[in-house]
């Protein structure tokens, strides 16, 4: 079929693995999700393929133990905030003096 994909050439591309709301994932849920990516990990590697993991979470108190716990490998936290933000101003306004 036109515009297709077969398995091994997309396991053999697979370049990242992407987690959203990663802090989502524990007890029972992150159990099964850790075998789920440790498996798609296994299957990339089977096909040459070494992707990178990308967590993300804004809620997680311990998102290095708590990711390397989830993929079962080493992780490293990012926590630097590269985008650009314009300047701010704070008024503080007291209806009574006005």
């Amino acid at each position: 079929m036109p515009g297709t994909i077969s398995g091994g050439a997309f396991f053999s591309n697979l370049r990242f693995i992407v987690v959203d709301e990663s802090h989502y994932y524990r007890g029972v849920i992150g159990s099964n999700m850790a075998n789920v990516l440790r498996r798609l990990l296994r299957v990339a590697e089977y096909y040459g393929a070494s992707p990178q993991f990308i967590c993300c979470s804004a809620t997680i108190g311990n998102p290095k133990e708590h990711t390397e716990t989830l993929l079962g490998r080493g992780a490293e936290v990012v926590e630097n905030n590269g985008s650009s933000q314009g300047s701010q101003k704070f008024v503080f306004w007291n209806r009574l003096f006005t």
